[in-house]
């Protein structure tokens, strides 16, 4: 009889059993206003041991005046693997949630007061995938966003458009079905179905991107109040993918969702 893995070992390899291999990408950074920052190419490589218990993660990029910056990290399952998600070498307080199909989500368990609060949400369909990141300063204002469109090495031509600069405001439409998936703060996995349903709330910004992502943030991080980032990614007329982490009054995680949706052409 095959023994079930604890929670943290299947969140570790839902992560790496997707995401190993080179990915070939775009960065783009913004201002809080969503002007443009700077943008760059970029290379992210992950490559591990045969049983995937030590990964190593190259980053390189690339900038017009011929710049180039290289990143390298190093992950261990014992070291790494946590109950609460896998940790970032960069940063102890960092933890990765990942469900089996590529999406993902980088973030803090719960807000600090005076510590910067960053995540990172990704969304994929096989060998194309995008994130979405925003980073918080100490006092909780949020100090700037990035969209980074990527595939995996190999791919004759990318699906990504070159454009970097925010789009004008458009909306998702309406009719999504389609089934939820949902990791909470202990890493306990369910599924359930559910109706798309736009959860918009105030003081929330809403960052337009190319290629059809939307990511909805706080313009400020609030004080004793629950609050939800997400991310949209309307993949095609018919097929809609979002990733949605939401925090209680006691700033601390509550889950994280991935709903994939579709609904009939009309």
């Amino acid at each position: 009889m095959k023994t079930q893995e604890p929670a943290s070992v299947e969140n570790w390899n839902a992560f790496w059993n997707f995401h190993l291999g080179v990915w070939k990408g775009r960065w783009a950074r913004y201002q809080p206003n969503g002007e443009l920052l700077e943008t760059f190419l970029s290379s992210r490589s992950f490559e591990a041991d045969p049983n995937k218990k030590v990964i190593n993660q190259l980053n390189q990029y690339s900038y017009d005046n011929g710049f180039h910056a290289e990143k390298n990290w190093n992950y261990s399952l014992l070291d790494h693997c946590k109950e609460d998600g896998f940790m970032h070498p960069a940063s102890d307080y960092m933890r990765g949630l990942a469900f089996k199909n590529g999406a993902a989500a980088w973030l803090v368990p719960q807000v600090i007061s005076n510590q910067y609060f960053p995540m990172e949400l990704f969304l994929a369909n096989e060998n194309i995938r995008h994130s979405v990141g925003m980073l918080y300063g100490p006092d909780g204002t949020l100090e700037r966003t990035a969209c980074i469109r990527e595939q995996r090495h190999g791919l004759d031509q990318s699906t990504w458009t070159d454009d970097v600069h925010v789009i004008p405001a458009w909306n998702e439409g309406s009719n999504w079905h389609g089934v939820t998936d949902i990791i909470d703060s202990a890493l306990n996995r369910s599924t359930t179905e559910e109706t798309f349903e736009k959860k918009s709330q105030a003081d929330q910004s809403e960052y337009f991107f190319p290629d059809n992502i939307i990511l909805r943030c706080p313009k400020q991080l609030p004080v004793n109040k629950p609050f939800t980032v997400s991310s949209l990614w309307l993949e095609s007329a018919t097929q809609l993918q979002t990733i949605r982490t939401s925090y209680g009054a006691d700033s601390k995680l509550i889950d994280v969702r991935l709903e994939k949706l579709s609904r009939l052409r009309y």
